[in-house]
């Protein structure tokens, strides 16, 4: 329980902060979309708060054993020997550092492309076949463009051009 109201508190403390700095935006219209979400924050940081506050938990119930199926599922999978995958949340995050370091030259658009191509196939590469691979650039081309009409047309943000723009 307070763990849960320092978290929410924070969180919207966070927010409240975070809302204010977007006065420092020259162009209101790029404000609009972190400003809504900002908003969603709140209004989340708000009912973790009040559920925290409202609904305590009651300590004196003893918790029930194997209640979901999420539960039964990891205690199955400790008995199989099945790991955490750490080699693919390395990968992962080894993905993210390049996409970082490359963006401002590829650009936006392509390292993000690349990106997704790269992410995908590293969290999906037990059942990958040529058709999958084919559905997956084909996932990551459309979820690129509909970030550069998000971004470029309706939001009107300035993204890292690179060198190919």
């Amino acid at each position: 329980m307070r763990k849960e109201l320092i978290i929410s508190v924070v969180l919207l403390a966070g927010t409240i902060g975070l809302y204010c700095s977007l006065s420092l935006m020259e162009d209101p219209r790029a404000a609009t979309f972190p400003r809504v979400v900002i908003v969603i924050m709140g209004v989340l940081s708000v009912a973790l708060l009040l559920q925290s506050v409202m609904f305590r938990q009651k300590k004196d119930r003893p918790p029930l054993q194997n209640t979901s199926v999420s539960e039964k599922r990891d205690q199955d999978n400790a008995a199989s020997g099945k790991r955490f995958p750490f080699g693919q949340v390395f990968l992962c995050f080894a993905l993210i550092v390049i996409y970082f370091a490359v963006m401002e030259w590829l650009g936006f658009y392509l390292s993000a492309f690349l990106f997704f191509v790269a992410a995908t196939f590293v969290l999906g590469r037990k059942e990958l076949t040529l058709r999958i691979g084919g559905v997956r650039v084909g996932i990551a081309f459309i979820f690129t463009a509909v970030l550069f009409v998000l971004f470029n047309k309706l939001l009107v943000v300035q993204t890292p051009k690179g060198i190919f723009f």
